[in-house]
């Protein structure tokens, strides 16, 4: 069985300071993780230098190293404090509404430059990217986790067949706003968000025969 959206969502905040109010500790590794967020959206990931985090937030480049091991590590703990602030996917009894929330999520992602500084360096597993990728590595399973229960709450509803793949339908769903915005530069209307989602369910109720 899978858990609760709410369970999910805990796990992505992996760093146990950042969830205590106050406390020097908490407040250092806020600055940090800030200061990290901010230097993506600068630079992007390949450029992004721990000494430039370190003076950015006002800390000893050690400071960093004591708490992650090395880049890859410290993009995802960034990432995962930005994404606990994104509630689970939404729960309204209906597949059509819970997954243009789903969608509208994604395209308020593009919104924020250091998500896109990432997606525009992400692509195939090379050597150039390999510790880009090891930091997706540790971000989206959880998140992937979490939008499944879209289509998993779905089939528990009768709204679509026993034998859906929640994940094909997470790819199916998200890749076309990716495509079009990444590749052709277009906007992500409300229409191209209700085209979307309406492709995808009526491909997920009728799929093709093997």
């Amino acid at each position: 069985m899978h858990g609760k959206p709410a369970d999910q969502a805990e796990q992505l905040h992996t760093d146990a300071a950042t969830k205590r109010p106050g406390g020097r500790t908490a407040r250092t590794a806020k600055a940090v993780l800030d200061a990290t967020i901010a230097e993506l959206s600068d630079v992007g990931y390949a450029a992004l230098r721990i000494d430039a985090v370190a003076e950015r937030a006002g800390v000893n480049r050690a400071t960093i190293y004591r708490r992650w091991s090395d880049k890859p590590s410290l993009v995802a703990a960034a990432f995962t404090a930005r994404q606990v602030e994104i509630s689970p996917p939404a729960d309204t009894g209906d597949l059509l509404a819970d997954l243009l929330s789903f969608l509208g999520e994604v395209r308020r992602g593009f919104d924020s430059p250091w998500i896109t500084a990432l997606i525009r360096e992400t692509g195939p597993r090379t050597a150039e990217n390999a510790g880009l990728r090891e930091a997706l590595d540790q971000i989206w399973p959880a998140r992937f986790r979490l939008s499944r229960e879209i289509f998993v709450r779905a089939v528990e509803r009768g709204e679509l067949p026993a034998d859906t793949d929640p994940d094909h339908l997470v790819e199916a769903a998200a890749g076309p706003l990716y495509f079009r915005w990444l590749m052709l530069g277009r906007p992500l209307t409300d229409d191209f968000l209700k085209r979307t989602a309406a492709l995808v369910i009526a491909g997920a109720r009728h799929p093709a025969n093997d």
